[in-house]
């Protein structure tokens, strides 16, 4: 960064207290920094140097929101890099500390004379080991400001044994970012420092925690609304949840969910609910699902699941996902139907959108008492279903039109070729007249698909 030499250059050599040793070695850097400036910009750095140190602030203020411990060497070591951090501590929003060499990070700020960061509001404590990806080396996208739609949440998949890393620099963090709101965790976490950001909204956990440290974090931060355990090896109970009080979005191995599912499910603000599989049986995920519904199936909006999972012919029966009563949509990745009826099924009643994405066996007449089961419809995504064809959509438009809605039923497709040739086919001669019942869009951009399975409730009133 060669701002930085120019802004500290700028600034000491016009100092009456700096020695002629240092204001000649300052003269030099600076000489040879607007040497390899063409003459136009050599021009306008001599006319407005007086504006070169708040140029230069405007610039960091501006490319560097982020504190990234990963590369922040890369680009700056010794003084100038002291002079940076000590120039921009009170504007980072974000920061990103190598958890398995956090003292060394540490000791960089000491020297900076930084104290505290107190307008940094994310952090996130990474692995040395994983490396800043090219594209984002010189100018990271801020991606810190709550990765949201958890289902959403994307990371660095990597757990760090205890006996690897320290743990006392942990201790220094609180102190440090007074104002954190939000913190991912990809290492091992077994002492208590958690608990003592007082603010802190978002936690996930991707190392290994500690009971006692788990306990230690539900007791005492009040304003935790977001928790994502995602730890290989979770502590046995969630003990202390129920102090959450503003808990909303909530994602657990499923062993561990069943353990607590009584306290998790009468969280009073709960949103969202993501169980995650790693590895589990498919037994065990039926049996979540049907303790959720007997709990709280009328307040289920939105259910997520990628359903590959599951063995079998009758799981979706089993798993008692009919009787949500206001379902508003219904997403289905990997799904096999197994040449059954519907009816059979027990596929639940959506009104508003649904996903069928991957679902190799998907035949006509299936999809077809889908969207009578579904007479409400609004969107109607189907993502590499190979089996359909353009047919299946006079059928769709015989029983839309029917219904007598004051709306069309719009169908997102990606590849499913065979559908979109008939349709362009004959848009232009017939379905161009039938867009006020049916019409059809192309999938502009894939979300990931879905993993494991979400399911959203209804927001209570007053719920931000």
């Amino acid at each position: 960064m060669e701002l930085v030499e120019i802004a500290k250059s700028s600034g000491g050599s016009s100092s009456a207290s700096s020695s002629k040793k240092e204001h000649d070695a300052a003269f030099r850097k600076l000489r040879q920094l607007i040497c390899k400036l063409p003459m136009s910009d050599q021009v306008v750095l001599y006319r407005d140097h007086q504006e070169v140190q708040h140029v230069c602030d405007s610039v960091w203020r501006s490319a560097h929101k982020r504190l990234d411990f990963r590369q922040l060497e890369q680009e700056l070591t010794g003084e100038p890099l002291s002079y940076f951090l000590n120039n921009m501590m009170d504007h980072f929003r974000y920061v990103y500390f190598t958890a398995d060499r956090l003292q060394d990070n540490l000791n960089v700020l000491e020297r900076a004379g930084v104290k505290s960061l107190n307008s940094v509001q994310h952090c996130e404590l990474l692995l040395s080991h994983e490396a800043v990806p090219k594209a984002k080396t010189r100018r990271p996208r801020e991606a810190g400001a709550g990765d949201a739609g958890l289902g959403r949440v994307v990371g660095i998949a990597a757990v760090l044994g205890g006996s690897m890393m320290p743990q006392w620099p942990l201790h220094a963090l609180p102190k440090m970012l007074r104002n954190l709101r939000r913190l991912k965790v990809y290492c091992e976490v077994q002492v208590h420092f958690i608990e003592q950001f007082t603010q802190l909204e978002l936690l996930v956990l991707h190392g290994d925690v500690a009971q006692s440290a788990l306990t230690g974090i539900l007791e005492r931060c009040k304003q935790l609304k977001r928790l994502f355990i995602k730890c290989k090896n979770p502590p046995p109970t969630l003990q202390g949840i129920t102090s959450c009080h503003r808990l909303q979005d909530i994602s657990l191995p499923m062993l561990l969910f069943l353990e607590s599912r009584e306290q998790v499910l009468a969280l009073p603000t709960l949103h969202l609910l993501e169980l995650t599989y790693a590895g589990q049986k498919a037994e065990m995920a039926i049996e979540c699902l049907r303790h959720v519904m007997d709990a709280k199936a009328d307040t289920i909006e939105i259910v997520q699941m990628n359903c590959a999972t599951f063995e079998g012919t009758y799981w979706l029966r089993d798993t008692g996902l009919g009787s949500c009563t206001h379902l508003q949509g219904l997403v289905l990745n990997n799904c096999r139907f197994y040449d059954r009826e519907i009816l059979e099924l027990n596929m639940p009643r959506v009104e508003n959108y649904l996903v069928l994405s991957g679902c190799p066996d998907l035949k006509e007449y299936q999809l077809l008492d889908v969207i009578k089961k579904c007479p409400k419809l609004s969107e109607l995504y189907l993502i590499d279903c190979p089996l359909l064809t353009g047919k299946v959509l006079n059928g769709i438009y015989r029983i839309r039109s029917s219904e007598k809605l004051d709306y069309p039923i719009s169908i997102i497709l990606s590849r499913c070729e065979s559908i979109s040739k008939d349709y362009q086919d004959s848009y232009a001669d017939y379905w161009y007249f039938k867009l006020q019942v049916l019409k059809l869009d192309r999938l502009l951009e894939e979300n990931r698909p879905i993993e494991d399975m979400q399911i959203f409730f209804y927001k209570s009133p007053g719920t931000a």
